[in-house]
């Protein structure tokens, strides 16, 4: 990442910063994270940065070595929530059984992203055996089909970046490709109107010829009258 334009640690808005320092200080942490960014390539006429948060090891815990999360977004603030999110479910996978009673007790402590729940039978309304190891309660059960849905849309968010920037880059082609032919057109129209001028001079030729003759012509007739 490179060299910072700025840092801060996001306490002002409630949001998953918040959550995390939260979590963090409920556990012996002193001071909140901070988080800096940088400005990265703009998506089309979309301004970018990229986001990181360092969470440092905990000193009175030897199990706690810190994390280092880079995420992105269109503002510092969109990119710190989702790299605060990702340390969050970070911890909760890896200590979730020591914050169960505390304030991470909603959020699951299995990764997201590789969990898949179906649903068997045709019993929605309960809290059947195939969810009972993921979820421990229906605060948690809310949680994780909210987190399921927006790694979906993450996704979709992240194929339609893709596309996005494939079309940036074969629009700077075709612009390139463009700008060679467009000279090779304009010499062409030149050599054109080039043979268009010598074309036209030479009818001009022609038709001067042609009266020249028609003119003798008629002299010479003329001529041959007045014998």
């Amino acid at each position: 990442m490179a060299a910072p334009h700025a840092s801060e640690t996001f306490l002002d808005m409630f949001g998953t910063p918040t959550l995390l320092w939260r979590v963090l200080n409920s556990v012996g942490y002193e001071e909140p994270p901070k988080y800096t960014w940088t400005e990265s390539e703009h998506a089309g006429a979309l301004p970018w940065v990229d986001v990181q948060i360092t969470v440092p090891p905990y000193p009175n815990n030897p199990e706690w070595l810190g994390w280092i999360v880079e995420c992105d977004g269109q503002t510092p603030w969109e990119g710190a929530q989702v790299a605060a999110l990702e340390v969050l479910l970070e911890i909760c996978q890896d200590y979730g059984d020591e914050l169960v009673n505390g304030l991470a007790g909603s959020i699951p402590r299995v990764s997201v992203t590789d969990t898949f729940v179906s649903q068997v039978g045709n019993e929605p309304l309960e809290m059947r055996e195939t969810l009972l190891g993921y979820s421990s309660s229906p605060a948690m059960s809310s949680m994780l089909a909210v987190l399921k849905l927006y790694y979906v849309r993450q996704d979709t968010y992240i194929d339609a970046m893709l596309a996005l920037q494939q079309a940036q880059v074969g629009q700077r082609k075709l612009r390139k490709r463009v700008c060679k032919h467009r000279k090779a057109f304009m010499d062409a129209q030149d050599e054109i109107q080039n043979y268009h001028t010598a074309l036209q001079a030479r009818r001009n030729q022609v038709e001067n010829a042609v009266r020249e003759r028609n003119e003798a012509q008629a002299r010479m007739m003329q001529m041959t009258r007045e014998r």
